[in-house]
């Protein structure tokens, strides 16, 4: 076969492969971005007409089998939130460089949008009958905090719902449209749902005299919706629950940027660390005390609007 005709030949097997290891390193195509607000929910009667959410969810309290949840599978999705900062930026005050030893955790919850009935947790030692009653109180917090215990262990961040229980009272309802949810969810994707997740990751690094690291996340989500349908035909439709994904995991970034005029004492040293000088006259040295060694700042509250990081890192979480 002349040399030509080979040629002409393998350009179709080549352009399988090259396409083959570009699908290989695309990211997968479940992940896609925020999917912003949430919707709201409505309950219908059985011909159609507006109720309330809250007679339906009393209906599905007199039995387990009272409700079901139908999920949607073309509204259902993989997805990661907007990257967020976690607790504070740390900045090296000294002259020079600082060697920082990070564990950054990343608590992710489930939330829904009909008041918790879903997401909601009951921690009770007790009984649970058939209507889905808990013999105790119950009270709903929705949390959400970032936390510094120090600059070795690194931020923590923690969000979604907290359920407290003492004794006296009855928790009713929530029970059954989270078993409902749990047993949909179950036949449709073949995993039991995983309300909560932690997922860390260690950083060591270095960061140059005058510079501030700034450790944020995106969290690993996966969005359920559907509707809780009573077997007297009313139904809540729009009902969507948020919870951690357990097909893609979150990613934490490391950015470096100059630290913001004014926290630091003294002035940046120069060489390779420093930014290229102003034209012109140098500034006089600042007056006062010697500076500090390490300064934490929130990281909201350090980053100025609009700028840009000197350098950036992905790392991998690890599911703990």
């Amino acid at each position: 076969m002349p040399a030509c005709r080979r040629r002409a030949a393998l350009l179709p097997a080549l352009s399988v492969l090259l396409g083959l290891a570009a699908a290989s390193l695309a990211p997968p195509a479940a992940a896609e971005e925020d999917p912003g607000e949430t919707p709201a929910p409505r309950a219908l009667t059985a011909d159609g007409r507006p109720a309330e959410i809250a007679d339906v969810l009393k209906h599905c309290e007199t039995r387990r089998s009272a409700c079901t949840f139908a999920i949607d599978r073309k509204l259902s999705r993989e997805y990661v939130t907007a990257v967020k900062s976690l607790g504070n930026a740390v900045i090296n005050c000294t002259q020079s460089d600082m060697a920082v030893d990070r564990t950054v955790t990343l608590r992710t919850g489930t939330t829904d949008n009909i008041g918790g009935e879903i997401s909601g947790k009951i921690n009770a030692e007790g009984t649970v009958s058939a209507s889905g009653e808990v013999t105790t109180n119950l009270s709903n917090d929705i949390t959400s905090e970032n936390k510094t215990p120090n600059l070795k262990d690194g931020p923590t961040s923690t969000n979604g719902t907290k359920t407290s229980v003492a004794g006296g009272a009855k928790a009713a309802g929530s029970m059954s449209a989270k078993l409902a949810f749990e047993a949909a969810f179950k036949a449709t994707f073949s995993k039991s749902w995983t309300t909560e997740t932690t997922e860390t990751t260690v950083y060591k690094t270095t960061v140059k005299a005058h510079d501030m690291l700034v450790f944020g996340a995106n969290a690993a989500m996966r969005r359920v919706a559907g509707s809780l349908v009573a077997d007297t035909g009313q139904r809540i439709v729009g009902i969507v629950v948020d919870s951690p994904s357990m097909v893609t995991s979150s990613t934490f970034i490391a950015q470096t940027y100059a630290a913001p005029a004014g926290v630091c004492n003294g002035t940046r040293p120069t060489g390779t660390t420093a930014p290229a000088p102003a034209p012109g006259p140098a500034p006089a040295p600042a007056p006062g005390p010697g500076p500090v060694s390490a300064v934490e700042v929130p990281a909201a509250r350090a980053v100025a609007p609009g700028a840009e990081p000197k350098r950036a890192v992905v790392l991998p979480a690890a599911t703990s």
